[in-house]
């Protein structure tokens, strides 16, 4: 319950800034730029799987800005504890790009729907993209500096940049490194991917909505075992640390 009361207190204080004004105006201008044209579901998929996780990494900065202010040590110290102050500004982020989502879905819906796009096949779409927004958020919410001090977020994001290191290292230059050292590479490369694997293979699904065989659920259940992950993480170590807020 406070939980809930946390959250949709943290909504209104979001929607009276005028804030929301930025995500209904990207709505508006994602439809009018990309939606407007004929289009199948596909296409609707694969527009709003790369808008989502472009909001939320402006949404989740903002609603975490606005935790991290003095006034965030009376809301945590007068009862409602570190989890549900972190979980309450990971639920506003959501909401909101998630509700930004759907009202890209209304519109064009209204508007100009795609072809075969029906209730089922939104519903098979939305899941896997709303657990990405999750991840993104969740991700976000333990990189920041309520959460963590700055040199374990640096070195987290030093492990994101070598998981990604292949798409940047590679031809003569990976070529001009020694055996044993392409493949230690190469290994951590494959190790440090394997948690970003449920976020792309979501992206996948929710464009193609084929939940023919097993690997569709078991990405549902990977991206929510790892969503869960990231908010225990971000709990354990905002739990473990002292409460040090922003004086901006």
């Amino acid at each position: 319950m406070r939980l809930l009361r946390f959250t949709g207190f943290s909504l209104l204080e979001y929607l009276r800034s005028g804030r929301v004004a930025i995500e209904i105006i990207a709505a508006l201008l994602i439809y009018a730029i990309f939606l407007r044209r004929p289009m199948d579901v596909t296409y609707f998929f694969n527009v709003v799987g790369i808008f989502t996780p472009l909001l939320t990494l402006y949404t989740m900065a903002i609603v975490i800005s606005l935790g991290d202010r003095p006034q965030g040590y009376v809301v945590v110290s007068r009862g409602i504890g570190r989890a549900t102050f972190l979980l309450g500004l990971f639920f506003t982020a959501w909401t909101l790009v998630a509700g930004t989502y759907g009202l890209i879905s209304v519109i064009v819906a209204l508007f100009n729907p795609p072809t075969e796009l029906d209730l089922l096949n939104w519903l098979l779409g939305t899941l896997p993209l709303l657990l990405n927004i999750g991840l993104l958020a969740a991700l976000m919410l333990l990189l920041s500096p309520l959460v963590l001090p700055t040199g374990w977020r640096l070195f987290i994001l030093s492990l994101i940049a070598l998981a990604f290191s292949g798409n940047f290292i590679g031809g003569q230059l990976l070529n001009a490194l020694p055996e044993a050292v392409r493949a230690l590479l190469r290994a951590l490369q494959a190790l440090l991917g394997g948690p970003l694997v449920p976020a792309f293979y979501g992206f996948q699904l929710a464009v193609t909505r084929d939940y023919s065989s097993a690997t569709a659920l078991a990405n549902l259940f990977a991206q929510a075992s790892l969503l869960i992950s990231l908010l225990g993480l971000a709990i354990y170590a905002f739990a473990r640390r002292d409460l040090i807020f922003s004086t901006q």
